[in-house]
Parts: structure tokens; sequence; C-alpha cells
């Protein structure tokens, strides 16, 4: 049974070139802008860093991907929304918008979350 007070925020905010979520269960997760831009989860960013294959599939095994292919130098996030009650979307400076970044995911990928992860 999954935990659900590790994916659900108590607080949001962006700060400089971060975005910082305390989660319920009192962990906090400080985000890079860029790396959140890296990792962005829409099809077409998927497609990128995995160089054209089909992520999206419901039997694809493929992770991540190549971050470094994704163009992050200046990266700016111009506004920032919540998606529902689930997810929130930027939008960035070089003009990307599509990715919604479900709070699952989001807790997936933080940076300064322990190896143990459930």
């Amino acid at each position: 049974m999954t935990n659900t007070k590790r994916t659900k925020p108590q607080k949001l905010k962006h700060i400089d070139n971060g975005f910082l979520i305390v989660w319920q269960d009192g962990h906090s997760s400080y985000y890079e802008l860029t790396y959140l831009r890296a990792l962005c989860p829409c099809a077409e960013c998927s497609a990128i860093r995995n160089d054209g294959q089909d992520v999206h599939s419901f039997f694809s095994s493929i992770g991540h991907g190549n971050i470094d292919k994704i163009d992050t130098v200046g990266i700016e996030a111009i506004d920032i929304k919540l998606v529902g009650r689930y997810a929130i979307k930027f939008l960035w400076n070089d003009g990307h918008r599509s990715g919604i970044y479900d709070f699952k995911f989001l807790r997936s990928i933080c940076p300064t979350e322990s190896e143990g992860k459930e």
C-alpha cells in the first residue's frame, strides 16, 4: 500500500532557481529548475531523452533517458500553475509548457530522497 502522505504536498514554493515541496510526511524536496525542465514528463521531451523510442507505451521499461539531451541553459519558470489537486505545470522561458508534473512523479525524482524509496 502506498503512503499517500509521501505524495501529497503540504507546501509549494518557487524559490529563485528552484522549487520547494514540503510533503505531508514531513520530507522536504528542493528541485533545481534545470533538473525539472530536463525531466519534463511530456511525450515530446521523453522522446528526445530516449532517442525517439516510445516510452509512454504501457509495456515500456525505459527509464527517464539521457537528461543531458534537453537544453536547460538559462532556463527559468515564467509561471507555475496547479493542475487539479494532483500536479503542477510549468511555463518555461523556452516556450515549453506541455509537461504535467504529478506529485507522485515529483516525489519519485526527489534529489534529496534517501536510497530506500518505496
